[in-house]
């Protein structure tokens, strides 16, 4: 996964080829301030998709902010900020995957 930080929407041939591996190999990889600016770059991608009707995109990036947030990143709150974005990701596309997810999250961490 590579990331520019000078352009911060993820172009669209890429957004759905990022994983949970991919952020999880990207966190281990990065700076402490490349690691919470990705974390900005999901949520401006996330808004310019939504914005732009392309909820398939949208819910992914969700998807990924809800478990880069919860899993690899964890800062302070991030149980509810995992739960707020994994709910808003099986809105606008429900799949199993983030169903899931959900329940892992619902858990706590």
């Amino acid at each position: 996964m590579r990331i520019k930080f000078d352009e911060p929407i993820i172009g669209k041939d890429n957004v759905l080829e990022i994983g949970s591996k991919d952020l999880d190999d990207f966190y281990v990889s990065a700076s402490d301030i490349d690691r919470m600016n990705l974390f900005f770059i999901l949520l401006t991608s996330l808004h310019y998709y939504e914005g732009n009707g392309d909820t398939v995109r949208a819910a992914h990036l969700s998807f990924l902010a809800a478990y880069y947030v919860f899993t690899p990143l964890t800062p302070p709150g991030s149980h509810y900020l995992a739960l707020h974005y994994m709910n808003k990701a099986i809105s606008l596309n429900p799949l199993p995957e983030y169903s899931e997810w959900l329940v892992v999250m619902e858990k706590g961490n």
